[in-house]
């Protein structure tokens, strides 16, 4: 994992937690064509939840989980957040409430994430652009 990476991580994760008030799900700049469009999506989800599944920090909270509707969801929240076609309205406070997911959850995720983008080639400004919005939803999801 690039060092960057972690770094730009960590930074906007750490304005999303201090931040008041949550970015909106759709930011002007749009990568929605460095990702591949939906179907370049639907395989970086692919690799990512593989990644998940193979991540013993955090894998358990997917135990119970389905996994074609998690895939789902995860492909139409990307394509959204990246300016593509794609609907999303799934409150993330409430997916999230009963999980317990910690802070060290949330940045595993992220890693995995990261591991999925650097392994299907996204270029970097990309990956920044949908990790600063991946981490503002922070105080959405981390609960305990």
């Amino acid at each position: 994992m690039n060092k960057l990476h972690v770094a730009l991580v960590a930074s906007a994760i750490a304005v999303a937690i201090g931040a008041a008030t949550v970015v909106p799900a759709r930011a002007a700049t749009s990568y929605y064509q460095d990702f591949g469009g939906k179907p370049g999506i639907t395989v970086l989800i692919d690799q990512f939840v593989g990644n998940v599944a193979a991540d013993k920090r955090i894998n358990f909270y997917f135990a119970h989980t389905n996994i074609p509707a998690l895939k789902a969801a995860l492909v139409e929240q990307v394509c959204n957040l990246e300016g593509g076609p794609c609907p999303f309205a799934m409150s993330m406070p409430k997916i999230h409430k009963h999980m317990g997911v910690t802070q060290n959850a949330f940045n595993a995720l992220a890693e995995d994430m990261i591991r999925a983008m650097d392994h299907e080639q996204i270029s970097t400004a990309a990956q920044n652009n949908l990790l600063a919005k991946l981490a503002a939803m922070e105080p959405q999801i981390v609960t305990r």
